[in-house]
């Protein structure tokens, strides 16, 4: 029996249906979809991926004696606007960057992450990369106790040791404990102070990733990328960085970077945000640590200690526990 689609079946609510019949879904109101865990965890690996590549595409696009910290960054901002841009209008989505209201958690998202960007690729150059990397990643232990304190996220005993497991990872990993000590100096202080900065920034803008989850990803990563774009915007007319001693090749990997490290770690990093809580989130970045670590021995042969590879073991048990915790709530959620 063949039934129109265009003409929807009218069934008396107390009738019964007749055996074999396939009833219409009633046109209820859809709710908005909630969380989703595994694409969630998924855009966070690949972001975090990508986010370790900055070092390798920062040292390839910057000059000898240059510090584009500022620059690089305002490009990668721009280029992620430009291109999620030309992916809402390919879909035909443009009209929901009038109609969806943007709030402060927006504007400040974005702001926060185009100052941490900037500042933590400026501490590269001034100071160690392993010290940079470390004060970068106070970000995601601010997040989340700022989580805890403002938006009352449950911190559970499995977030908590997953979360202190990659954090003394990371400082394994990165030479802060069992290191050479720093030489110190002005440039050193200066790095220092830079990379706290772009730690306490990463961590707000962490923060704001919780709030508005109304909003779609793609509209969210066009803002962001938009008013980050403005925040390292101001720091270039301050710093007003040299960009005269850059060659084809710098360029090259300067648009290598705006892609790898704007369009596709950045885009992501707003998707996570959307399906993960702040300690999950702030757990799971820690890959790029291990990313940052295994391109330094690669491509630029630097040394890897013991320490470092003991570092680089806890970061990805760290991130397997929240994963593997989920799995196993969502078996038992099944086998209910």
């Amino acid at each position: 029996m063949a039934v129109s689609v265009g003409t929807p079946l009218r069934v008396h609510p107390t009738a019964h249906p007749v055996p074999g019949t396939v009833l219409p879904e009633p046109l209820a109101r859809t709710a908005p979809a909630g969380p989703n865990r595994r694409l969630g965890v998924a855009a966070i690996v690949i972001s975090a991926a990508a986010m370790g590549t900055a070092g390798l595409f920062g040292r390839m696009a910057t000059p000898a004696g240059a510090v584009l910290g500022e620059a690089l960054t305002l490009g990668r901002m721009l280029v992620g606007a430009l291109g999620m841009l030309v992916l809402l209008a390919v879909s035909r989505r443009l009209g929901r960057l009038r109609r969806i209201r943007l709030s402060w958690s927006i504007v400040l998202g974005g702001i926060f992450l185009g100052l941490s960007l900037a500042t933590y690729l400026s501490a590269t150059v001034l100071t160690d990369l392993s010290r940079a990397v470390a004060l970068h990643y106070l970000g995601p232990v601010v997040a989340t106790v700022l989580a805890r304190l403002l938006l009352r996220e449950s911190v559970t005993r499995l977030d908590a040791l997953s979360l202190g497991a990659g954090f003394l990872g990371m400082l394994l990993a990165a030479g802060l404990i069992g290191g050479a000590p720093s030489a110190g100096g002005d440039q050193e202080t200066l790095g220092t102070v830079l990379g706290v900065a772009s730690g306490v920034f990463y961590g707000a803008a962490l923060l704001c990733y919780r709030y508005r989850s109304d909003m779609p990803a793609d509209v969210r990563s066009f803002w962001t990328f938009t008013f980050g774009a403005v925040g390292t915007g101001a720091m270039v007319v301050v710093t007003r960085p040299d960009l005269s001693g850059m060659t084809a090749v710098h360029w090259a990997w300067a648009a290598g970077f705006f892609v790898v490290c704007g369009l596709l770690a950045l885009g992501l990093l707003v998707v996570a945000g959307k399906h993960l809580r702040a300690a999950e989130l702030s757990g799971l970045s820690y890959f790029e640590v291990v990313v940052a670590l295994a391109l330094g021995a690669v491509v630029f042969t630097e040394s890897v200690s013991l320490l470092a590879v003991l570092g680089a073991g806890l970061i990805v048990a760290a991130m397997a526990l929240p994963v593997l915790a989920g799995r196993r709530k969502s078996g038992a959620l099944r086998s209910r």
